[in-house]
């Protein structure tokens, strides 16, 4: 049986005050690139467990964003634009769905392009403790024995939080189905 304690971990830390949207790929640019983030084992003992929900119409392995990354939406531009970005195949492209900004923001992990099926990824769990807001993220891929549509996928998922000025860090999980043969 797989728990957490055998998925490997690391926190990506990443600061957000102020900035409507980061990305943690070594690629971006402008104040809010991080090339470098810390690291850390796991949520905190002792974290208080915060409310979240959902996205539907994000939480997808059809994305069209095919770079893994982890982000924080501060604002309804920055929404806008990662929403035309992850619907960027679909014809007509239909509106972001509704987020109160003023008491909420986005919380977003894309895990990039994979050659098969199987692929999904999910925030699993949002906790604060001393300032700092964590963001649980589990990548699920199938095993080598696993069976797969081969198609290209880009699997995505976006969370609506409480709004949250200061850090927030992306605690990563990973996870390899077992499939029989």
């Amino acid at each position: 049986m797989l728990t957490l304690r055998t998925m490997r971990s690391a926190v990506l830390v990443v600061s957000v005050a102020g900035l409507g949207a980061v990305s943690c790929s070594s690629e971006s640019e402008g104040p809010g690139a991080m090339s470098e983030p810390e690291t850390a084992a796991e949520i905190p003992a002792g974290a208080t467990g915060q409310t979240f929900d959902p996205v539907d119409e994000v939480s997808s392995p059809m994305s069209a964003i095919v770079e893994r990354r982890r982000l924080v939406i501060r604002d309804a531009a920055a929404w806008t634009a990662f929403w035309n970005e992850f619907a960027a195949a679909v014809e007509p492209r239909p509106d972001p769905p509704a987020v109160d900004f003023t008491t909420h923001m986005v919380i977003a992990a894309t895990m990039g392009q994979r050659t098969s099926g199987g692929y999904l990824i999910s925030v699993e769990e949002v906790a604060e403790k001393d300032g700092t807001l964590y963001a649980r993220v589990l990548e699920t891929s199938p095993g080598v024995s696993c069976v797969n549509i081969t198609v290209m996928t880009a699997p995505a998922v976006a969370v609506v939080v409480p709004r949250h000025e200061g850090t927030v860090a992306f605690v990563e999980e990973e996870l390899a189905l077992p499939c029989t043969p």
